[in-house]
């Protein structure tokens, strides 16, 4: 999934809280992290948690499928690692063998990409 940019996963996580009907206090405590580093997650001050702590507050937040892969989109792009979904996927062996075999080493290594020129 492309994120634009325009959406933040601070203002996602609070719009997803919301809809759970779940009040602030309630999500942070049910989540066993402090109320000051819960509030700067909501307002962008610190980068999004790490993917294990992701995935606990879906847990929470019973949402549509649309919204988890913006939410594991989003948090990825502002920690700048892959989505904690598909770093998931990648721990699979024969995924990732699969993988590596359809990458042009020679390109990569010469061009930074993996595309034949």
């Amino acid at each position: 999934m492309s994120v634009d940019g325009s959406m933040k996963f601070c203002k996602l996580l609070a719009q997803m809280i919301k809809e759970a009907k779940l009040s602030n206090i309630g999500f942070y405590t049910a989540l066993g992290i402090k109320k000051p580093y819960f509030y700067d997650i909501l307002s962008g001050k610190v980068n999004p948690p790490p993917p294990n702590r992701q995935i606990a507050m879906l847990k929470l937040l019973n949402p549509q499928t649309e919204q988890i892969q913006l939410f594991f989109d989003l948090a990825a792009q502002e920690r700048n690692e892959i989505p904690a979904d598909i770093a998931q996927i990648l721990k699979d062996e024969k995924l990732c063998r699969k993988l590596r075999d359809g990458i042009n080493y020679e390109n990569l290594l010469k061009n930074g990409e993996d595309k034949d020129e």
